[in-house]
């Protein structure tokens, strides 16, 4: 998925002339005075914002130019407002919202979506606690199968990899960047003698960690861009569907996204995801950003089953197993078993391998 993510920073960054202005403040129900956390707060007619913390506190960077311009604040279940932001940082803001009153199945619905995002919010919060979140070592059985030629190939590589930043939530230049593996053995079924058979997917299939990249329904700056449900709830975990209402670069990590959605579980114990099972479907797909497939108007669709297990007592992915149709018909599907990880004790591997002919 490093096709995917590698422009994340040139797109998301931006380039301001002067100083920037610090926002802070706290939001309030005006009918209980109780705080409020997750409220969606933004410089109006522009993508600069955040939300509001567990305790209805927040911090907002504003560029330089922006000064003077309206602050919304919006938050399911309470009618939006816009308030004036402050000239000077060290003017607090105090915003109350005013509940809405909806009907009682309105209620319902309301109360499910909203508990589905705070589960997901508190996992974003607890991943440098519950997840190796420093440099480790791994090694694991890499399968791609793809079809080449209108004939199916497979092939099994033995990964002896290194990531150097771990579970960090980096952006995908540096989430790229940190990713070294080589291969151990590699076997085939068929003899590699260019590069279209040669090529593998290895850096893509780790892409599809949706913990350890920013980039998808975790970030945190996005989750009102989707739709949540809690579809089961046991004495031990959370089932949440999602759906993306704006599929784009920011929210899902995929270039041209028409649709993304998928299921996550979350172990109730420690807040941790265990298991992501989700599609994103593509206008177009680059494979290795090399390739630009045209499939005559149908979407691509990648589909990503991925399992966390916990290695020395943090968790890391397990397994990733992919999925990838293009316009109807399979292009390949990969899969990555962990066998084994080691953050104490970790052996370094420089580079990374995207060809290999033998």
């Amino acid at each position: 998925m490093k096709k995917f993510l590698i422009a994340i920073c040139a797109a998301l960054t931006t380039v301001s002339a002067g100083a920037q202005t610090i926002v802070e403040g706290i939001v309030t129900d005006s009918a209980t005075g109780d705080v409020l956390p997750f409220v969606n707060i933004a410089v109006s007619g522009t993508t600069v914002g955040t939300i509001s913390d567990m305790n209805g506190e927040f911090r907002l960077n504003v560029p330089a130019g922006m000064e003077g311009k309206q602050l919304s604040f919006s938050s399911v279940g309470y009618s939006p407002i816009a308030q004036t932001m402050p000239t000077s940082s060290d003017e607090r803001m105090t915003v109350a919202l005013t509940p809405v009153d909806y009907k009682i199945n309105e209620v319902v619905i309301t109360d499910k979506s909203q508990a589905g995002r705070r589960v997901l919010k508190d996992v974003v919060e607890k991943a440098a606690a519950n997840y190796i979140s420093r440099d480790f070592s791994y090694d694991g059985t890499y399968v791609a199968e793809g079809v080449y030629a209108e004939r199916g190939r497979k092939t099994t590589y033995h990964v002896v990899g290194y990531d150097a930043d771990g579970y960090t939530r980096s952006d995908g230049n540096n989430a790229f960047a940190a990713l070294n593996y080589k291969f151990a053995s590699v076997v085939r079924d068929y003899k590699a003698n260019d590069y279209e058979s040669g090529k593998n997917h290895f850096d893509q299939v780790c892409g599809f960690d949706i913990v350890r990249y920013q980039f998808n329904v975790l970030n945190s700056y996005t989750l009102s861009d989707f739709d949540f449900t809690i579809e089961s709830e046991t004495s031990t975990e959370y089932v949440i569907n999602f759906n993306c209402k704006k599929p784009r670069l920011v929210n899902s990590g995929a270039w041209s996204p028409s649709a993304y959605s998928g299921t996550i579980t979350v172990n109730k114990a420690d807040q941790a995801i265990t298991a992501a099972k989700y599609t994103v479907e593509l206008s177009g797909y680059s494979d290795l950003g090399l390739t630009l497939k045209n499939n005559d108007g149908k979407p691509t669709k990648i589909t990503a089953d991925v399992k966390y297990a916990k290695f020395q007592g943090k968790y890391a992915v397990k397994s990733i197993e992919t999925k990838t149709t293009a316009g109807g018909t399979e292009v390949f599907k990969d899969s990555f078993t962990v066998n084994s990880v080691d953050f104490k004790s970790p052996r370094k591997v420089s580079g990374k391998v995207f060809f290999y002919a033998r």
